[in-house]
């Protein structure tokens, strides 16, 4: 086996925790996988790996081992990709990570334009709002919101929205009085419990920003769980102007506190394990998610 089939082995059982797993994405039986780190160890004179009934996990000179061979690995596919994507088409399965608030909308509305240029590329999304591990999960694409981590990952933006406030008419026609944000004390307000700090909301205060902790007898989980929350009536929802567009459009949703609440802007991003970002089905598919938010107006 070439020394580069080694390291993409290696990599998967790091990735994969175990043999059994990574010898399924590499189209080999547990036992080879096995046998095939072990000659590797053998070959450069360290252990690899720590081994358990359960799980193996990497030592200190295969944390090494992998750190280096995941860049050359990226190096080569990028290399290969360059090359096939100079006149290949695109084509093939496309994993696509996204949650289904922030930005959804504009994707689903898409799609069929999508299917009509590039009736080759099937998508297959992986729905979440908690981030998951590109590398490990095999994902092409991850559409992600808000600040990225410092990573080895290749972003593009796709668009700029801003956070608004709104309530169905049929909230505030029984709700409390709602005046100033100090009000939203005595609201249900909606949020979701993925990240930190989404129940700290922001609004002018002098020549300053305050923050108001809201509260809410209900928790989510789910960005379109609290949006769905807000249109049955249920309280008042702090979200993305993509988002609220259409139902503020046909009156099911409707602006409060516009003059004291802070409209804090949040990028969307489309975030690539190096290594795919020249694959012609990747990029196809980033190029045309930035050029549907710039038809909506959300560049």
């Amino acid at each position: 086996m070439r020394q580069p089939d080694e390291m993409l082995v290696m990599v998967r059982v790091a990735d994969r925790g175990g043999f059994t797993a990574a010898a399924e994405d590499v189209g080999l039986t547990p036992s080879a996988v096995a046998k095939l780190v072990s000659r590797l160890e053998q070959r450069l004179g360290v252990r690899l790996l720590n081994r358990t009934t359960r799980r193996v996990t990497l030592t200190a000179e295969g944390e090494r081992y992998v750190e280096r061979a995941r860049k050359i690995l990226a190096d080569i596919d990028e290399c290969e990709a360059d090359v096939i994507a100079q006149g290949a088409a695109p084509r093939g399965e496309l994993r696509v990570a996204c949650a289904t608030g922030v930005g959804f909308t504009t994707i689903v509305s898409a799609l069929p334009r999508f299917r009509e240029r590039y009736p080759d590329v099937r998508i297959e999304f992986a729905i979440g709002s908690r981030r998951i591990d590109l590398v490990e999960n095999q994902i092409d694409v991850a559409i992600r919101l808000g600040a990225l981590p410092d990573s080895s990952f290749v972003a593009r933006k796709l668009a700029t929205f801003r956070r608004i406030l709104c309530a169905a008419p049929t909230y505030l026609a029984n709700a409390p009085r709602l005046e100033t944000p100090d009000d939203l004390l005595e609201h249900e307000c909606l949020f979701a419990s993925t990240t930190a700090d989404l129940d700290l909301w922001p609004f002018k205060d002098g020549g300053r920003t305050r923050r108001i902790k809201v509260n809410s007898r209900y928790r989510f989980d789910d960005g379109m769980a609290c949006y769905l929350a807000s249109l049955a009536g249920v309280g008042i929802i702090r979200l993305s102007n993509e988002q609220a567009s259409r139902a503020l459009k046909v009156g099911r949703l409707v602006p409060v506190l516009e003059a004291d609440h802070v409209p804090e802007a949040v990028q969307l991003h489309a975030v690539v394990p190096q290594g795919r970002q020249n694959s012609p089905k990747v990029r196809a598919f980033i190029d045309f998610l930035a050029e549907a938010y710039e038809q909506e107006g959300w560049r």
